[in-house]
């Protein structure tokens, strides 16, 4: 994304999701870098995005934009723009859902069709998708000698017989 030299050309990017605590350090790294964000938060007035609003060049560099994953136009809205999306968004229960593929599964594939949708029409040079540790490291047949890599997956089946 840096062009030659480490210059950024002041290029935008959008990172979904930017309230939660892996995307609040991703911002915080793209500011430091000169790039102009478009954070997508549920609420951008609520106080619990105050802390995006402090970092260093977020004054001139942070846009917070209120944006559902589910909903492609509020996505559209904060790509348009942008070189880049950081797509870090995604449902995390606080609590053990009933019916966790209907409640999760589903909206993060359909958030995320969204992303890649809008990234699509938008004409976003690069996309990058950050997933959870949870699509590698729930298996009980994992060597444990072995570093996780994109070989390995969780257990479908074991995740769904022990509600993960």
């Amino acid at each position: 994304m840096e062009a030659s030299g480490g210059v950024n050309n002041n290029k935008k990017v959008c990172v979904t999701g930017a309230g939660g605590f892996v995307a609040s350090w991703l911002v915080k790294l793209l500011l430091s870098k000169g790039y102009f964000v478009h954070g997508t938060v549920r609420e951008p007035g609520s106080p619990k995005y105050e802390h995006l609003l402090k970092l260093e060049k977020a004054s001139e560099n942070l846009t917070l934009l209120k944006a559902d994953i589910l909903d492609y136009e509020s996505v559209y809205s904060a790509i348009v723009g942008c070189s880049a999306v950081f797509h870090v968004a995604s449902p995390v229960p606080s609590t053990v859902v009933p019916n966790p593929e209907v409640e999760v599964i589903e909206p993060a594939v359909k958030g995320t069709a969204n992303v890649l949708e809008a990234c699509l029409k938008a004409n976003v040079e690069r996309v990058v998708f950050v997933s959870s540790v949870a699509a590698v490291a729930i298996n009980p047949n994992l060597p444990k000698d072995k570093a996780i890599d994109e070989s390995c997956w969780s257990d479908k089946d074991y995740c769904k017989n022990t509600k993960n």
